[in-house]
């Protein structure tokens, strides 16, 4: 089963991933802020990565440079953001952001599926 680590301060956008990735066949964690990411990262070791960059006190980008400084992981990463001009400058070439407010259930799903082939 594939694993995907979701990362949001938004607690209803948590709860939409979770239920949406797992009827869908995914195996979900969720972190509301960046200590959490990271350590469920360690212990989780996910195939995909769901990063809100536009949190708190630059919470996603901390995540994204521990990740892939510290871990040296290019896991990778969909950037869910309600403003896709933060993301520019963070993504590799395999990454691909998504505006997350209206969520769209098949939009996100199409993504994980292009991601985790």
């Amino acid at each position: 089963m594939r694993k995907i680590l979701a990362v949001d301060d938004d607690l209803n956008i948590l709860e939409l991933y979770k239920s949406l990735f797992t009827e869908a066949g995914y195996e979900v964690q969720v972190a509301e802020d960046a200590t959490g990411a990271l350590t469920r990262f360690h212990d989780f070791h996910p195939d995909l990565l769901i990063l809100d960059v536009d949190m708190p006190a630059g919470g996603g980008q901390s995540v994204l440079k521990r990740m892939r400084g510290i871990f040296m992981n290019n896991i990778p990463i969909i950037f869910s953001t309600g403003k896709p001009e933060s993301v520019q400058g963070l993504a590799n070439g395999k990454d691909v952001f998504v505006v997350k407010k209206p969520f769209q259930s098949a939009v996100f799903l199409e993504l994980v599926r292009k991601a985790l082939p």
